[in-house]
């Protein structure tokens, strides 16, 4: 579905219902449908979040997920494998050091805290989805590259 045609519709009523007043009535309805439309397409996305997270238990596999790119969101169910679910409550003692911004930092402390996990585990969670989806799904060959440094 595209993001782009529900703010459109709402553009349209407001534009129908500013038709029932005067001219000036008309271009206020106008103006507001225009500084309406990047907040009503995050709050739909807000909403396409919420509904991902409560078909989604924590710690468990995903059952819905929902991918955006560009105007277009998908919602779909991931295939299975018959693999189990990554367990990110083993023995976890592995080091590994991460640089990140401070923003992303705080995005991923408050969804942690959301969910009701600690920052670790979470991002563990997180880490062993993805990877899962990369054996599930693997790109063309030489087109992902992964730069950096670190240590265990």
């Amino acid at each position: 579905m595209r993001i782009s045609h529900f703010v459109e519709a709402v553009r349209e009523d407001l534009g129908r219902l500013g038709a029932l007043g005067d001219e000036t009535t008309a271009r206020i309805a106008a103006g507001l449908a225009d500084a309406l439309a990047p907040a009503l397409r995050t709050r739909l996305l807000e909403a396409l979040d919420v509904v991902v997270a409560e078909a989604n238990r924590p710690g468990e596999r995903p059952s819905l997920v929902v991918t955006l790119v560009g105007d277009e969101v998908t919602l779909a169910r991931p295939a299975t494998t018959g693999e189990p679910h990554p367990d990110a409550t083993g023995d976890l003692t592995a080091r590994f050091a991460l640089r990140l911004p401070d923003e992303l930092k705080a995005r991923i402390e408050r969804e942690a805290q959301r969910r009701g996990a600690s920052a670790n585990s979470w991002m563990v969670r997180a880490l062993a989805r993805e990877v899962a989806e990369s054996l599930e799904h693997p790109g063309p060959r030489g087109t992902q590259e992964l730069r950096g440094r670190g240590r265990s």
